[in-house]
């Protein structure tokens, strides 16, 4: 059966893995994924450019050992929180840990934990799409920690490992490419890039929807700020640095 450092090794093996290096459109995780999903690709597009693809990361990692893990495989980490039942200072190395940027009750990200510094209050994870698209270390607050989830490292291999199964209703299990917002966009994908430069920029912009001057000063100073090009195109790289950090 396979053990809880043996996930982390694997998981360490594919740090430095950066989607913007791929030869491929989108991740080697969500291609991955989508071959389990779906034989129509005119359904879904996990394998797309530009898909968040942290979750799809862990399931790829639990499914390359035969690792059985509550609510994975998984494309969206909101789906997963009802599996949590762990709190941050239980975490251990080889666990799950669900992060929430917004404190807002819903999961935003996920990663395997490598250690518990429970004195400091902070643990070591490895996490897909991190660091501008990249499969990377991080140390993380307990504060960030929404839960953790312990895959059953004592039950035998599965013979076959739990695929990914397509989505059978709702929208909230499909992970599509984020639109490339420019200059006078206005609509959803405005307002969600708003609203992102307000937590992580502190912009302090109206979440109207409307991609006006103010709303491209703050975006291209984030850009600067991320060492991204700064041409005010809120495009996959920089929705990663939104979004996934």
């Amino acid at each position: 059966m396979a053990t809880a450092d043996e996930l982390v090794a694997l998981a360490q093996g594919e740090v430095g893995y950066s989607r913007w290096d791929d030869p491929l459109p989108g991740t080697k995780y969500g291609r991955w994924f989508e071959e389990q999903v779906d034989k129509d690709p005119s359904n879904f597009d996990y394998g797309a450019s530009g898909v968040a693809y942290c979750a799809m990361f862990v399931s790829w990692c639990l499914w390359m050992l035969g690792v059985e893990c509550a609510g994975m495989p998984s494309a969206y980490c909101p789906a997963i929180h009802n599996h949590q039942h762990l709190s941050a200072g239980e975490l251990e190395p080889g666990d799950l840990a669900l992060f929430d940027w917004e404190d807002d009750g819903t999961d935003d990200h996920v990663g395997i934990v490598v250690s518990n510094d429970r004195e400091a209050r902070v643990i070591r994870t490895i996490e897909g799409n991190t660091a501008g698209g990249r499969v990377a270390e991080r140390t993380r607050a307990y504060s960030t920690v929404c839960g953790g989830i312990r895959p059953r490292f004592d039950a035998a291999p599965a013979a076959k490992p739990s695929a990914p199964t397509a989505p059978t209703e709702g929208k909230e299990e499909t992970v599509y490419a984020f639109p490339l917002v420019k200059r006078g966009a206005e609509g959803d994908a405005v307002r969600l890039m708003q609203a992102a430069l307000n937590v992580r920029a502190a912009a302090k912009l109206s979440v109207d929807g409307d991609y006006g001057d103010k709303t491209g000063k703050a975006l291209v100073a984030w850009q600067r700020r991320c060492g991204v090009e700064a041409d005010g195109d809120c495009g996959p790289i920089t929705w990663g640095t939104l979004l996934c950090d």
